[in-house]
C-alpha cells in the first residue's frame, strides 16, 4: 500500500524522492508506486484572530479584554492555502497505509505537521509515524531512517510543549498588545519572550547612560637587570590600582626618588591543561560568527541551514546540545576519515584515544536532548559562497579540536620588591599547542606581548622608566548579537539570589535555539532596536514600552528575563516528558487576566514615537551616487541597495551635516576638537574617507598644516597629550616587545594588521623614530645595513601603498648604496 511523507520544504521533499526512486512530478506532490511526498511551505496554517471569533473583536476596545477563546482553532494561511489544499485533498481523498511526518526534527516541525493534520481532518494517530534524523539528508540517510521510523505519539511532549508556546504567545501578544496600544495611543507591540529580550537592551542602554566613570591610576616600572627587560605593575594584597590622585603622585615621586635597586622578591611557575572546546550548538554558533564575522544571528541560522539542508555537508543546526550520542561514534570515525583527507593540516594531530566512548565531553548522553550537537558530515563544495565558508570552517575546526589533546601551558608570576613596594609581572606560555593547533593557521601574529627573562629569587632589579597612568573605568559594552544571545542562553547572568542561579545553571534561557535569531530581527522591525554596526541599541519607544510595564507590579514579569525563562524552562521540561500533568496555560490565562485588568487602570504618560523627523539631503553618496540623507543616528544612501553609512557619532563627537557634507564633497572634513580615545583622553583630527579593500570608510587624519611663519610652538605644557591611531583603522596603537601594532589585531575586533617593527634594516628605532613616522613625516639620516651586511645612509618615512595598505619607505641619501631596500610592509 501506498505511503503519504509530508516534509516541511520542497527541496527536502526532493531529497526523499531522489532517495526512494519517486520521480513523477504531480501537483504539489512527488508520486510514485510506494509512496506520495508532498510539503508544507513553513507553517501552513496559524490560529485565528480574534475577529475570527467574533466579528465585534475587530476594533480594539477595553471593554472586550482579556481575550481567552474556550478552545483554539486554526485557519489556513492566505498565502500558501494552494499547498495546504494539495495536503488535505491527498489526505481526504486518497488512502494510504501510512503517513509518515518528515519535516524538521524538532519543537517546531512537529508543531509544523501536527496543525496541518488537524486542520486537514487526519486524526487516525494509529497511521502516523515519525521520520527522524539529525543528519544531512543524503539518500543513504533517507533510506536508512526509513527502516526505523516510530509511532508519533513518542513526541506528543513537543506537539504539546509547541502548543503551548503558540497559544501561550497568542494570549500574551493579542492582549497586551492591544491594551497598551488603546491606553497608550500608538502601536506597542508585548511578547511573551520578546519584551524580556528588549528590557535586558534597554537595562543596559540606561546602565550606559548613567555611567560615572571613576578615575584611577596604575604604575609600571620597567625593570632591567643582568638577564634582560620586564614590565611589572604596582600591587598591594589584591589591590592593583589606586583611587586617589594625591597618594598616587606621592607613591611615583618616592618611586622617582628611590636610588637603591630592587630585587626579585619571588618567582612562580605553575603548569596547566586546557580542554578542548565542547561542540557547536546554534547559539554557540551564532555568538561565534557574530565576534569573527559580525554576522547577525539570523544570518548565521540561514547559512547553517543551507548547508545542512542544501549542500548536505553540515548536521541538522537548530540544536542546543553540545555533545553527541554513544551511537554516533561509528560515524564519526567515518566523517574524520573523510574530512583528513580533504583537510589534513586541521585533522593531523587528532589523538585516537579521543576518538573513543571514553571521551564524555563528547559522547554523553546524559547530556543529549533531541539532537547532537552541530558537527560537519562531508567537504564542503567548491560552489559554496564565501559566507558559507566562513560558517563550515568555525564548525569543522571545532569538530576537529574536540579530537585533539589538551593545550599545555606554563604560567609565570614574577614579584619585584622596589622602594618597600611590590610589582607584579604575569606571562604565560604554551608548550604543548594540542588543540589549539587547529587554530594557527587563523591566528595573527600575537608576538607584541613582552617575555619574561628567566629570572630568579634576588636577581637585581634597577628602575629604567616608571610611568603613572590615569585611567578610567568603563561602562558595560553596548550589546552586539553575540552578548545578547550569550545573555539569552543563560538567565542565571542577570538574577541576584545564588537560590535562583542554581535554578537556572544550564542552558536554558529566553527563547529557543531556533527562534532567539528570529526575536532580535522582531525587535528591529517593531523599530524598538536598531542596528548600528555590530552593536543593538534600544530605540526611545522601546525604551518607554519598559519603563510603562515596570510601573505595573504584575505585567513587570513581561520585562523580567529571569520570570520568562521560568516559562521557558516550564515548556523545555513538556517537551522532555518530564512534565505530563501540566498546569502551564492554565497558569498562562491567570496571568493574562491579571495584568489586563492591571494594565486598564495604570497610570500612564503619553508620548508621540509616530512622528520621524524629516530626512535631509547633505549630499552625494560616493559609492553608488544617490543621495546621501539625515537619520536619527546616522548619514545613509537612499539607495536601499546600498551599505554606505556615516555615522552622527564618532570618538564621542557628533557631526553636522555640514560637517558631513563636506566630508562627502571634498573627502575630508576637519580639523575638529572634542574627539575621545579610547582611554578616554581628548584629541583633535580630521576625518577623511576613502576606500579601503573596496569599501568606503571614514578615518582619522593627524597630519597637521605647517605653522605660519613665525609662530611660536607650543610647548609640553600647553600641549596635549594624544594617544597615537593606527592609520589604517583608527584603532589604539601598543607597543610590544618587536613592534607597535594596533589592538584591533583580533578578528572579531576587525582583523586589523598594521604594525611598524622597531628593528628597520638593521636599526633599532625608538619611541621617537616611531612618532614620527605615525605623523607622516620623514626621519633624519640613519645608518642601515642592507641585507648583505653593507652600511648606508637614509632617510625613513611611512608612506601609503597602492594596495591601500602602509610600508616605511627608505630613502638612500646620495652617494649612499641605492635601490636595495626600498620599503617594509607595515603588516604582520
Amino acid at each position: 500500500m501506498t505511503d503519504l511523507i509530508l516534509t516541511e520544504k520542497f527541496s527536502v521533499a526532493a531529497d526523499f524522492a531522489k532517495a526512494l526512486g519517486v520521480n513523477k512530478k504531480g501537483d504539489g506532490c512527488f508520486e510514485g508506486a510506494d509512496f506520495v511526498i508532498t510539503w508544507a511551505v513553513g507553517h501552513l496554517v496559524t490560529l485565528l484572530e480574534p475577529d475570527e471569533y467574533d466579528p465585534s473583536l475587530k476594533k480594539w476596545k477595553l471593554d472586550t479584554l482579556p481575550l481567552i477563546p474556550a478552545t483554539f482553532e486554526y485557519k489556513p494561511i492566505k498565502r500558501t492555502y494552494g499547498q495546504f489544499k494539495t495536503i488535505k485533498k491527498l489526505l481526504t481523498q486518497r488512502s494510504f497505509g501510512r503517513v509518515i511526518i518528515a519535516t524538521d526534527a524538532g519543537r517546531e516541525g512537529e508543531v509544523i505537521a501536527r496543525t496541518i493534520l488537524l486542520k486537514a481532518g487526519f486524526l487516525d494517530k494509529a497511521r502516523i509515524l515519525r521520520f527522524w534524523t539529525s543528519q544531512a539528508l543524503v539518500p543513504e540517510v533517507v533510506r536508512n531512517t526509513m527502516k526505523t521510523l516510530r509511532p508519533m505519539t513518542d513526541y506528543d511532549r513537543l506537539w504539546r510543549a509547541g502548543y503551548y508556546r503558540q497559544v501561550s504567545d497568542w494570549l500574551i501578544g493579542m492582549n497586551c498588545t492591544r491594551v497598551l496600544t488603546v491606553r497608550l495611543k500608538d502601536l506597542f507591540s508585548v511578547g511573551r519572550v520578546q519584551t524580556a529580550v528588549l528590557a535586558l537592551l534597554t537595562d543596559r542602554k540606561k546602565a550606559r547612560e548613567q555611567f560615572v566613570p571613576q578615575t584611577y591610576w596604575t604604575l609600571n616600572i620597567l625593570f632591567t637587570g643582568d638577564k634582560g627587560n620586564w614590565t611589572a605593575s604596582w600591587f598591594k594584597d589584591k589591590e592593583t590600582r589606586l583611587t586617589e590622585k594625591k597618594e598616587a603622585q606621592a607613591l611615583y615621586q618616592r618611586l622617582t626618588d628611590e636610588t637603591s635597586p630592587g630585587q626579585v622578591q619571588s618567582l612562580t611557575k605553575e603548569k596547566k591543561k586546557e580542554l578542548p572546546p565542547l561542540l557547536f550548538s546554534l547559539t554557540d554558533l551564532q555568538q561565534e560568527a557574530n565576534k569573527k564575522f559580525g554576522f547577525p544571528a539570523k544570518k548565521t541560522l540561514n547559512l547553517a541551514q543551507g548547508l545542512y539542508q542544501d549542500k548536505k555537508c553540515l548536521s541538522y543546526p537548530r540544536t542546543d546540545s553540545r555533545v553527541l550520542g554513544t551511537q554516533n561514534l561509528d560515524m564519526v570515525q567515518t566523517i574524520i576519515q573523510k574530512l583528513s583527507t580533504a583537510y589534513p593540516d586541521i585533522f593531523t594531530g587528532i589523538k585516537s584515544q579521543r576518538v573513543s566512548l571514553s571521551n564524555k565531553r563528547v559522547f554523553n548522553d546524559a547530556k543529549l536532548t533531541d539532537h547532537h550537537s552541530l558537527i560537519p558530515f562531508k567537504p564542503l563544495s567548491p560552489s559554496a559562497s564565501s559566507d558559507e565558508k566562513k560558517i563550515f570552517d568555525l564548525v569543522m575546526r571545532r569538530f576537529a579540536a574536540a579530537f585533539h589533546g589538551d593545550c599545555e601551558f606554563e604560567n609565570t608570576r614574577v614579584v619585584t620588591l622596589y622602594a618597600n613596594e611590590t610589582f607584579q609581572t604575569r606571562g604565560r606560555v604554551i608548550l604543548v599547542q594540542g588543540w589549539r593547533q587547529v587554530y594557527q593557521a587563523t591566528r595573527q601574529d600575537k608576538d607584541l606581548e613582552e617575555l619574561i627573562p628567566p629570572l630568579v629569587q634576588g636577581d637585581r632589579a634597577i628602575a629604567r622608566k616608571i610611568n603613572l597612568e590615569e585611567k578610567q573605568t568603563t561602562p558595560l559594552p553596548d550589546y552586539t548579537d553575540a552578548l545578547l544571545l550569550k545573555d539569552m542562553t543563560n538567565p542565571g547572568r542577570y538574577v541576584s539570589q545564588e537560590a535562583i542561579k542554581k535554578f537556572f545553571r544550564g542552558d536554558m534561557g529566553i527563547g529557543t535555539q531556533s527562534t532567539r535569531a528570529q526575536i532580535i530581527e522582531t525587535l528591529i522591525a517593531r523599530k524598538y532596536i536598531v542596528r548600528s554596526g555590530k552593536k543593538l541599541l534600544a530605540t526611545d519607544k522601546g525604551s518607554y514600552l519598559v519603563d510603562m510595564l515596570r510601573r505595573c507590579p504584575i505585567s513587570s514579569v513581561l520585562t523580567s528575563p529571569s520570570e520568562t525563562a521560568r516559562w521557558e524552562m516550564d515548556l523545555n521540561r513538556i517537551s522532555l516528558g518530564e512534565d505530563t500533568n501540566t498546569q502551564f496555560l492554565v497558569k498562562i490565562k491567570q496571568f493574562v487576566t491579571r495584568a489586563v485588568n492591571e494594565l486598564k487602570t495604570a497610570e500612564f504618560e503619553l508620548k508621540n514615537f509616530k512622528a520621524d523627523a524629516p530626512m535631509v539631503m547633505v549630499g552625494k553618496c560616493p559609492a553608488c551616487g544617490n543621495p546621501i540623507k539625515e537619520t536619527k543616528k546616522a548619514y545613509t544612501c537612499d539607495n536601499r541597495d546600498c551599505q554606505f553609512v556615516i555615522w552622527k557619532k564618532i570618538a564621542g563627537k557628533s557631526l553636522s551635516p555640514k560637517m558631513a557634507g563636506n566630508l562627502l564633497k571634498y573627502r575630508k572634513s576637519g580639523p575638529f576638537k572634542g574627539f575621545y580615545s579610547k582611554k578616554k583622553k581628548r584629541f583633535s583630527a580630521s576625518l577623511i574617507l576613502h576606500q579601503q579593500e573596496g569599501k568606503w570608510q571614514v578615518a582619522f587624519d593627524f597630519a597637521k598644516p605647517d605653522s605660519p611663519s613665525g609662530a611660536t610652538p607650543k610647548t609640553k605644557e600647553t600641549t596635549t597629550p594624544r594617544d597615537p591611531v593606527c592609520p589604517l583603522c583608527g584603532g589604539q596603537i601598543i607597543e610590544g616587545k618587536k613592534g607597535v601594532g594596533c589592538t584591533n589585531w583580533r578578528p572579531e575586533k576587525g582583523n586589523c594588521l598594521f604594525v611598524i617593527w622597531k628593528e628597520i634594516s638593521g636599526k633599532k628605532l625608538t619611541s621617537e623614530n616611531i612618532e614620527t613616522l605615525l605623523k607622516g613625516k620623514t626621519t633624519r639620516p640613519y645608518v642601515l645595513k642592507d641585507p648583505k651586511g653593507n652600511k648606508f645612509k637614509a632617510k625613513l618615512r611611512m608612506i601609503q601603498t597602492a594596495d591601500r595598505g602602509f610600508a616605511i619607505h627608505i630613502l638612500p641619501e646620495k652617494g649612499s648604496l641605492e635601490g636595495v631596500v626600498s620599503q617594509i610592509p607595515c603588516s604582520r
